[in-house]
């Protein structure tokens, strides 16, 4: 439970992001799984698809173009692990101080790790059982696998370790979608500096520079003309400085909202501040949104400039719309917010859930769409029991241990 004590806004947030990571988790989990079934296709593709087919032609298109818009929803998690960073460093008292000292920043590394990488681990063992048990259940890398040797070792060990960001050979080991985790890991190393750099040379500042990291980031990668894999997998985040802007955002957004009333707080701060909680200006986090996803795909047809920054504008506009759109509305929130405190789990195994049920169920269920979302409710189900019943054994096992 939130205290009474903390800022009337900082508490509407944090109240609300539970549901934000349900919503994000759910798109996710529709992006992934209608990608693989229907082959990735661009918005071109599905536009083109709907042309001349009637109202069914348009119901198919408004069903495609939202699970084409799930992949938007890690932003959401980049944008709320930096929130979440920055008030529990905060409210632990860090505020007032300096920075951190050495000792609190190996216990923070060490506390936040050990967040991460048990269920991470715990996911491996998930998507190998799943391989043993039918080969094309695991389609994610298995080639790797196949190759035999020394290759699923090294596989494995870079996959354990994370450091599967950096390699294209092992980058889809076993799920796709753990380039999070590696990611994760990354920021979190970073975020002791981060804090440093917003206390000695202010929040506004660390804005800024983070936006300008990221955007030479970005341009370095466009510019360097890398095969089509190679620049997507760089500018999606298995490097952090592509998506150090959206972290930074909620470290600020963090900072700001617990301390309202101090004058240091200026400039963009309190313009961060007002896209989140004035609804005068919802219509410019919605256009930066809508610019931003036009920008993602105008370079999936060709002009990769504009993806340069596309992720920027999708992510801040995405979160400040959210929490208003959130805001407004009175129901569904509930059941947003279990999936949300179940997410990490189902973003861990989706995609080997996910597959594994496709193959099952296609040959029972002819309808597509009925198909389609039975498959992304049981996925999240299982998800979520997998993230559950972690959390059972490892609190039993900390009773054993304490007793």
């Amino acid at each position: 439970m939130i205290s009474q004590t903390l800022p009337p806004n900082y508490q509407r947030l944090s109240q609300l992001l539970p549901a934000f990571k349900g919503w994000a988790i759910f798109t996710i989990v529709t992006y992934h799984l209608w990608g693989y079934s229907k082959g990735w296709l661009l918005f071109s593709q599905v536009y083109t698809a709907s042309l001349n087919q009637g109202i069914k032609g348009l119901l198919e298109a408004v069903l495609n173009i939202f699970c084409l818009l799930g992949e938007y929803g890690v932003h959401i998690f980049i944008i709320a692990s930096g929130f979440g960073l920055a008030s529990s460093w905060w409210r632990g008292g860090k505020g007032a101080g300096n920075t951190f000292r050495i000792f609190d920043i190996l216990k923070f590394w060490r506390r936040r790790l050990w967040r991460l990488f048990p269920l991470y681990w715990l996911a491996h063992g998930l998507a190998l059982i799943l391989a043993w048990v039918q080969p094309a259940w695991v389609p994610f890398g298995r080639e790797v696998l196949n190759r035999g040797g020394f290759d699923p070792i090294l596989a494995s060990f870079a996959s354990f370790t994370t450091l599967r960001n950096f390699s294209l050979d092992y980058y889809f080991f076993l799920n796709a979608a753990w380039w999070y985790v590696g990611l994760a890991v990354q920021l979190y190393l970073i975020f002791p500096l981060l804090v440093w750099v917003g206390k000695r040379w202010g929040w506004s500042s660390l804005l800024i520079i983070s936006l300008v990291i990221t955007l030479l980031y970005r341009t370095l990668i466009i510019g360097l003309s890398l095969n089509e894999i190679a620049t997507d997998v760089l500018l999606r985040g298995a490097f952090f400085p592509t998506r150090l802007f959206g972290f930074v955002f909620g470290i600020v957004l963090a900072v700001t909202l617990l301390e309202p009333a101090a004058k240091n707080f200026q400039g963009v701060c309190r313009w961060s501040q007002k896209l989140l909680l004035e609804k005068r200006w919802i219509w410019l986090t919605a256009l930066m949104w809508v610019v931003g996803v036009g920008f993602d795909w105008a370079s999936s047809e060709g002009w990769m400039v504009l993806r340069i920054p596309a992720d920027i504008l999708i992510g801040v506009g995405e979160f400040c719309l959210l929490f208003q759109t959130m805001s407004l509305i009175p129901w569904g929130k509930a059941g947003l917010a279990t999936l949300g405190n179940l997410s990490y789990g189902i973003y861990l195994s989706h995609m080997n859930f996910m597959v594994a049920l496709w193959a099952i169920l296609t040959p029972l269920l002819s309808f597509y769409w009925l198909r389609f979302f039975i498959v992304v409710a049981i996925t999240c189900g299982l998800g979520g029991l997998f993230d559950y019943s972690y959390r059972l054994l490892s609190q039993k096992t900390s009773l054993k241990i304490s007793s």
